[in-house]
């Protein structure tokens, strides 16, 4: 083998380490790009997840308050008709009395006319 073969030998293995060290150069920087999009996209995913629960934590809140509000309304009508039938008992129950003082009258009077 002579020099001239040697240094051919030499040089293809000078360009095959090129090569060879383009390659991974390539791919260390394929690496280091996937991995920030990578990091981009759980920062993202992480923020429209932060978004999605406060939109949720509103509507749930509306929702609660709306229910309450509704529940309020609800009492007030129930109080309002348990007043009416309760004013509408104590009605029937003094007109009872007043009946029962009425003909309790009727009989004194009766009972007190002499003759009949």
């Amino acid at each position: 083998m002579d020099t001239r073969d040697a240094d051919r030998i030499k040089e293809a293995f000078e360009r095959l380490a090129g090569v060879v060290y383009d390659s991974y150069e390539t791919a260390a920087e394929g690496a280091a790009s996937m991995q920030e999009a990578n990091f981009r996209l759980a920062r993202s995913v992480f923020q429209s997840n932060t978004e999605l629960l406060k939109a949720q934590a509103e509507i749930q809140s509306d929702l609660n308050r709306r229910a309450l509000e509704t529940m309020a309304e609800q009492t007030r009508r129930h109080r309002e008709s348990l007043l009416k039938l309760s004013r509408g008992s104590l009605d029937a129950y003094d007109g009872f009395l007043d009946s029962l003082s009425s003909y309790y009258e009727e009989l004194s009077r009766e009972a007190g006319e002499p003759g009949d």
